[in-house]
């Protein structure tokens, strides 16, 4: 088994956290902020159904589908 070498241990340190953290900010600007921008867009839909007159003959018929297919 090799010896610890301390001359690379501090460039494999660098190197993992610099990848880690590229890969973790490329990851919040395109992934999380286009998830983000999905809950923003479901919830404005909710909230135009929630006002909306139809909401009722919507709301009542997803209730009737999901008591007819949960088993009790």
């Amino acid at each position: 088994m090799p010896q610890f070498d301390f001359y690379s241990f501090s460039a494999q340190v660098f190197w993992s956290l610099s990848g880690f953290f590229v890969f973790y900010f490329f990851i919040l600007r395109f992934y999380v902020s286009r998830i983000a921008e999905v809950f923003k867009f479901r919830k404005k839909l909710s909230n135009a159904f929630a006002t909306s007159e139809s909401s009722v003959a919507v709301n009542s018929t997803y209730d009737v589908i999901l008591s007819t297919h949960i088993p009790r």
